[in-house]
């Protein structure tokens, strides 16, 4: 249950809410160039799905805490508590508590419509408060880079890393594609009643 749990938090934080977090520069880069209603009207939908994506990962991380405390002995209870309410609570609050919040904030008009906002929050979607801790700490001046390599055989050339950007985004849109027709399926379902 442990498992599944995580690597349903990890689909949505990487594979949503970072998939987003480009998608939205590529739609205000493309968005400059033209204006066709098509291109508005998927950005409707991909934040209406960014929004449902961000009430499922909240729904999942509150059951998540439930079933980890109900797994864990005695020990990792008061660990987890002391996690939780301890002197360090922000750091285990605030990471999940932002996204869930920045996804809702989208629901409303003015702020998805804002090219500011909506940089800020591409970028607090992308890069989250752990991935920032860890550049910081990697590029700090006492790390000592004598191991940097610029293209070893496990690298990422510059070439794969477009192509594996693209095809993020391409799955997001495919997966916001899915969300409008079943959000239109269960429309029509229901006007029928």
């Amino acid at each position: 249950m442990r498992e599944n749990i995580l690597l349903i938090l990890q689909i949505i934080t990487v594979d949503f809410f970072t998939a987003f977090g480009l998608y939205t520069f590529l739609f205000l880069i493309v968005s400059i160039f033209t204006k066709k209603p098509v291109l508005k009207k998927i950005d409707e939908e991909a934040n209406g799905f960014i929004a449902f994506a961000g009430v499922i990962y909240f729904t999942v991380w509150i059951i998540g805490i439930f079933v980890f405390y109900a797994d864990s002995n005695t020990e990792e209870q008061t660990s987890m508590l002391s996690r939780m309410f301890g002197k360090y609570w922000f750091g285990y609050w605030v990471q999940p508590l932002l996204w869930v919040s920045l996804t809702q904030l989208l629901r409303i008009r003015t702020i998805r419509k804002n090219v500011l906002l909506r940089i800020l929050f591409s970028f607090l979607l992308i890069f989250s408060i752990e991935k920032y801790v860890i550049m910081m700490v990697t590029f700090h001046r006492d790390y000592l880079p004598s191991s940097w390599t610029m293209y070893n055989e496990l690298s990422i050339y510059p070439s794969n890393f477009f192509l594996m950007l693209l095809a993020k985004i391409l799955m997001f849109l495919l997966f916001v594609g899915i969300y409008h027709l079943i959000k239109s399926r269960i429309k029509i379902v229901l006007e029928r009643k």
